[in-house]
């Protein structure tokens, strides 16, 4: 697990805070002040100090669960603005400490992973795994033929990043607007909505209704929580392996 994840669930500091204690050295791998957040290590096999105090990394049972976030939540567990985040709609749901594998911005809703599983949270949310993430995509106005293909080729965004190959298809469209199946296997942070920017398109609204092998149809309901079970948890890890032949 990266160390920047073992001392949030040890010690309740969101992600960015942890992040932030590493960096300002209040942190001691071992006996040794350690500042790289993203340090690869066994909680359980090495002393880990936070600001002199020693933190015991204690062995849960692995649990993953499935979450059809509601727009308006952060894809956080804490927030310093007092903004709703994913702990007020696990409160009393979940009894063990997870956290969420990727993030959904806060106006976009759809299906998140929450665990305590380090391994899997990486296996999901690592470029080279290339697990499909699919959505639902409704913008203002159409995409020609040639916008489309832009998206399926890639596109640079205003920051300089330019997106993987994008499978892309029409569902429906009406005078105003245009709904648009569009599948990735990447994470860029608003990645979805700088695309269409980028087209000079704006986004109506976003929903993810797959990740890998699961469908939305298992928490249809916004903020509906499934425990999954081995058989879905697998049907995560296939989706590393899937290619469609949709376009």
């Amino acid at each position: 697990m990266r160390l920047q994840e073992i001392l949030s669930r040890l010690t309740g500091l969101s992600r960015r805070k942890s992040t932030q204690a590493i960096l300002d050295g209040r942190v001691r791998i071992d006996g040794e002040v350690e500042r790289y957040p993203r340090r690869e290590l066994d909680p359980q096999s090495s002393s880990i100090e936070f600001d002199g105090k020693s933190l015991e990394f204690k062995k849960q049972a692995t649990v993953v669960y499935l979450i059809n976030k509601p727009a308006g939540y952060l894809s956080a567990m804490t927030d310093d603005r007092g903004r709703k985040t994913l702990s007020d709609l696990i409160a009393g749901k979940i009894e063990e400490r997870v956290f969420h594998v990727g993030r959904l911005d806060q106006g976009t809703s759809g299906l998140l992973i929450l665990t305590n599983d380090g391994d899997l949270a990486h296996l999901v949310s690592h470029p080279a795994s290339e697990i499909e993430k699919t959505y639902l995509v409704k913008i203002r106005g159409k995409l020609d033929d040639a916008q489309l293909q832009t998206v399926r080729d890639g596109i640079t965004l205003e920051d300089g990043f330019t997106t993987s190959p994008a499978r892309i298809r029409l569902v429906r469209s009406d005078r105003e607007t245009t709904t648009l199946r569009l599948i990735l296997h990447e994470g860029h942070k608003r990645e979805i909505r700088e695309m269409f920017k980028a087209l000079g398109k704006s986004v109506v609204s976003l929903v993810r209704i797959s990740i890998g092998g699961l469908d939305i149809s298992l928490v249809p309901r916004p903020g509906e929580i499934k425990k999954l079970g081995k058989k879905e948890i697998e049907l995560i890890k296939m989706g590393s392996k899937r290619k469609s032949q949709e376009r």
